[in-house]
């Protein structure tokens, strides 16, 4: 699996435009306005050519300059989406997860280079030695749970964080720890395990306390199908060409590795809280976060915490993560040198959200958009 983490037809909403002259440096003497004129054209032809519905938000040195939804958040219904509909933002949920563990760290309750039977028992012979690092990294070797045969049945069925990882803990690893990288969901389950041990709470009830409620985000949440969540989307995929409910999953399923929803700008409160030391996380925890570890390298790029980094684009310094789950798909780019962020938020999980947000960062800094890979 690449980095890309994954796996309309009428554009609708209000549009929020608005200048930054501090940004002007950057970007020279483009007309903000029309740029973004063309970006909402661009975004209309994917509603019509490829189904978009979802949301975008384009944020340059702390404001927002660019917002509108798009498409039906519920076609039974006709209702649009609008720009404070919540998507369920499947893997951009790791990086939550990572900053739990560093919260969890900065108290002195746990260590990343501890090995994670310090925390957990009864794990499988071959997963005592791995560190919660290896785990944050994909570096573990430990095989992803989500390619079990049996995850078609527990997507519908529901399953605890222990019977989810049994579901591989008889498997060999896929390599030795700290040689290799690749992508493990299974990793971010053991995260979510580790948590909930060392903190003595639920994954959900300390990602409320201490990350969406201190950061304001109250549009995001973990996600209960049973919850009554206000203007939550519905989600779909394409069949034979034509929108179709999507399969129905169960979020225990996902759990730390990609239950929570949110909105655009809740996941620009989060963008902008991971710019800053000392919001959410201390100078030491970005570091760690941020850190290009070379284990942890795939085709150019480096996986930190719950985070791509990469320098393949526009020769630029860029973090982001794409995200994918029944009904949903989603992508956070934020350029922090430039203070740019990108987020799209999609209820197509067919919809590739990171190739759009390549092309609005590719206007924006006035270079050609990268290649397909």
């Amino acid at each position: 699996m690449a980095f890309q983490v994954h796996s309309s037809r009428v554009a609708l909403g209000a549009v929020i435009v608005c200048g930054v002259i501090s940004a002007a440096s950057t970007f020279g003497q483009t007309d903000r306005s029309k740029l973004f004129e063309k970006e909402d054209a661009y975004i209309h032809s994917e509603t019509a050519t490829h189904f978009f519905r979802g949301a975008v938000l384009v944020g340059i040195d702390g404001r927002i300059v660019f917002e509108k939804a798009y498409g039906l958040g519920d076609e039974e219904w006709g209702a649009a989406n609008t720009v404070h509909t919540r998507f369920r933002i499947a893997s951009l949920g790791k990086q939550f997860t990572a900053a739990c563990i560093l919260l969890l760290q900065e108290r002195g309750r746990l260590n990343v280079h501890d090995p994670i039977s310090r925390y957990l028992s009864g794990l499988p012979a071959s997963w005592q030695t791995v560190t919660v690092h290896q785990l944050l990294t994909h570096t573990s070797g430990i095989p992803n749970y989500t390619s079990s045969p049996q995850i078609t049945r527990i997507n519908r069925t529901g399953a605890t964080p222990q019977q989810m990882t049994a579901l591989v803990a008889e498997k060999p690893l896929d390599f030795r720890p700290d040689t290799k990288w690749s992508y493990s969901n299974t990793g971010y389950i053991l995260l979510g395990m580790i948590i909930e041990k060392v903190s003595g709470q639920p994954y959900a009830d300390f990602l409320k306390t201490n990350i969406l409620d201190p950061l304001a985000m109250e549009n995001s949440g973990y996600d209960n199908a049973r919850d009554i969540v206000k203007e939550r989307a519905s989600g779909y995929d394409m069949l034979g060409g034509h929108i179709a409910n999507a399969d129905f999953l169960d979020m225990s399923v996902p759990f730390s590795a990609g239950g929570i929803y949110s909105t655009v700008e809740d996941m620009y409160r989060w963008s902008e809280a991971l710019a800053e030391n000392g919001k959410l996380l201390s100078a030491d925890s970005l570091k760690q976060m941020f850190t290009e570890y070379p284990e942890a390298t795939h085709e150019g790029q480096h996986y930190g915490y719950g985070v791509v980094i990469s320098r393949l684009k526009f020769g630029k310094l860029l973090y982001y993560h794409g995200g994918g789950i029944e009904g949903f798909s989603s992508s956070i780019q934020r350029y922090p040198n430039d203070r740019v962020s990108i987020v799209i938020l999609s209820n197509l999980d067919s919809y590739k959200p990171w190739e759009l947000g390549d092309h609005i960062a590719s206007d924006l800094f006035n270079q050609p958009p990268p290649a397909a890979p």
